[in-house]
């Protein structure tokens, strides 16, 4: 079977998001730092269910992830996001359509400006 450097890192990247989840849910013996952060580990926002084809197809085509794994960029420091108003939870993104993680990234994060 043939697979790719795109698989693997697919793999490991659920491999790891599902690690998040089961240590949130007592799997792990030490507690968090901070409640804000246990929420941030189950928190998903990939429910496209809402969205037109072409936007659905537009995250995909863009590569959002809930979790980013380019270090120093996340959705929560990109120009692009918007913050929830409740401030826990999804946020939205100016181009990219659907609930958008503040920890996630896609290939158009762009880095805020002072």
């Amino acid at each position: 079977m043939d697979h790719s450097r795109r698989d693997f890192v697919q793999r490991m990247c659920l491999f790891g998001a599902a690690s998040a989840v089961l240590t949130s849910c007592g799997g792990g013996d030490a507690p968090s730092d901070s409640p804000s952060e246990e929420v941030e580990a189950v928190l998903t926002c990939m429910d496209t269910s809402g969205l037109s084809e072409q936007d659905a197809t537009m995250r995909t085509t863009l590569n959002y992830v809930d979790i980013s794994t380019v270090e120093g960029k996340t959705c929560d420091n990109c120009a692009l996001y918007v913050a929830p108003e409740a401030g826990s939870g999804c946020g939205t993104c100016l181009t990219v359509k659907g609930p958008i993680h503040p920890l996630g990234y896609c290939d158009i994060w762009a880095a805020l400006t002072a």
